[in-house]
């Protein structure tokens, strides 16, 4: 008996990945016995990558005899895989792991489903958890294979698989029962991708099948052990299953604790990270696991999905325990470095140019500024880090980065290196080359959305206009 609770999938559209072997038939048959007592509009997909010749002709034909005859709407999309993975200089599997997840994130992006269902069990999650560990993986890698996945997370691999979004299906048996189901279905926001057979085991489908008559085919690719998801399945599961009964029931169980922790924990990493000035910042005295979490989230953020190693992450931790100014390059050329009691992972910006004070608005990096003539204020205010500074109107000079040698006079005080200011000023290495200063040569007359130099200062007393110069940091509202 397989248990698998499809009632929560009551009154969606789920299209059933169908490769034809024992795993995906199971779970189309499933689904076929529970869609009229759930109102599921059912459908399937099934990817012919163009790896196995004749073999994968004949299991796309497997796949639509049976949907014919189960009545099941079919989208056969055929690629060809093997020039796909010589031009990303990629292995066969893992393109054809991307394209099958561009087609799935293609037909939830255009609403033909609210959720794809696959197939993966017990069985493939024990693989996943115990290879996730052989090469060195954390909490993260023994959660194993999620039950469900955002249908955002799997556009990485939607590129060039447009004829899925277009509708040009083969063997499309039946389509218009797609649109005869729910109407609107789920938002975006909630679809994705669900794994139903996670809890069961390969001899329970197996078993499932045989009780129904149900033929199935099979892939010879899986006996070869070259493969490491292969091996594991054969010399290591195997064997395992037979001191231990239950090893695969027991990882799962496993696996589904160490996934709620690791939640848990990526979640209060979250409350710690703090976004600005062109990067992510973590607290140096966050728990060693808070921490690391909230690194990974910088980075995702940061674009970097997977580059990264536990060396890269042993390299910023130890940047919280080390002095101001030091850094660490990361993957993808993200850069950390330890900043007064914080660690901030960004985006070495490229040098900026230069303009001369105009009415517009320039770009440095994260920031801009708009420069504008306005009345002269009443008088004169400012906190400790403004972002709106007034400067007289007869200032004049460019905007652009800090340069070796440039002088300020705050408002205020004293001449002195801007160096210097900054210094005094607390604030970071990092930033220092990123805000933007009005300068008249090496005399800086404002450091933008900070403070203005004595030489600029506004006077109430003479009305006229000023110079206003807003600075804005690209990641507030």
């Amino acid at each position: 008996m397989l248990r698998a609770d499809l009632s929560l999938y009551k009154n969606t559209r789920v299209c059933v990945a169908l490769s034809g072997g024992a795993d995906s038939v199971a779970l189309l048959c499933l689904f076929c016995e529970a869609a009229p007592a759930y109102g599921i509009a059912l459908s399937a997909v099934h990817v012919e990558h163009g790896i196995r010749g004749r073999e994968s002709e004949e299991d796309a034909a497997f796949v639509r005899a049976l949907c014919k005859e189960q009545g099941v709407p079919l989208r056969l999309i055929r690629a060809d895989i093997p020039a796909r993975a010589k031009e990303a200089g990629i292995g066969l599997e893992e393109a054809a792991r991307l394209f099958r997840r561009g087609v799935f994130y293609r037909l939830l992006k255009a609403g033909a489903a609210d959720y794809v269902a696959t197939a993966h069990h017990a069985g493939d999650n024990a693989e996943s958890v115990l290879l996730h560990l052989f090469r060195g993986a954390a909490l993260t890698g023994a959660g194993g294979i999620r039950a469900f996945v955002p249908a955002s997370a799997l556009a990485d691999g939607a590129e060039g698989v447009n004829e899925v979004a277009d509708g040009v299906n083969e063997g499309a048996y039946g389509m218009n029962e797609v649109a005869d189901g729910p109407a609107a279905g789920l938002p975006f926001a909630r679809r994705g991708l669900v794994r139903p057979l996670l809890a069961c085991t390969k001899a329970e489908i197996v078993a499932y099948l045989r009780g129904r008559g149900r033929a199935w085919r099979e892939d010879a690719t899986n006996a070869d052990t070259a493969y490491a998801r292969n091996f594991v399945r054969r010399a290591v599961l195997g064997p395992a299953k037979e001191v231990f009964p239950a090893a695969e029931k027991n990882l799962y169980a496993f696996s589904r604790l160490a996934r709620e922790d690791d939640d848990f924990l990526f979640a209060e990493a979250a409350r710690i990270l703090r976004r600005g000035s062109g990067g992510y910042a973590v607290a140096a005295d966050a728990p060693r696991p808070l921490f690391l979490r909230a690194c990974v989230l910088a980075l995702r953020a940061l674009g970097v999905q997977k580059d990264y190693t536990c060396t890269n992450f042993h390299d910023v931790f130890a940047l919280a325990e080390g002095k101001t100014g030091r850094r660490a390059d990361l993957p993808c050329g993200v850069r950390a470095v330890k900043e007064y009691g914080r660690v901030v992972l960004y985006r070495p910006q490229a040098a900026a140019g230069a303009y001369p004070l105009a009415e517009g608005v320039f770009g440095f990096g994260p920031f801009s500024v708009r420069a504008f003539r306005a009345p002269a204020p009443p008088a004169f205010s400012r906190g400790a880090f403004p972002r709106t500074l007034y400067l007289a109107g007869d200032a004049a000079g460019e905007l652009r980065l800090r340069r070796e040698g440039d002088r300020f006079t705050p408002f205020g005080g004293g001449d002195r290196k801007l160096k210097e200011f900054f210094i005094d000023k607390k604030i970071p290495r990092r930033e220092r080359d990123l805000l933007p200063v009005l300068a008249a040569g090496s005399r800086v007359l404002a450091v933008c959305g900070v403070e203005i130099a004595e030489q600029v200062k506004t006077d109430p007393a003479r009305p006229a206009d000023v110079w206003v110069l807003e600075t804005i940091y690209k990641g507030e509202d």
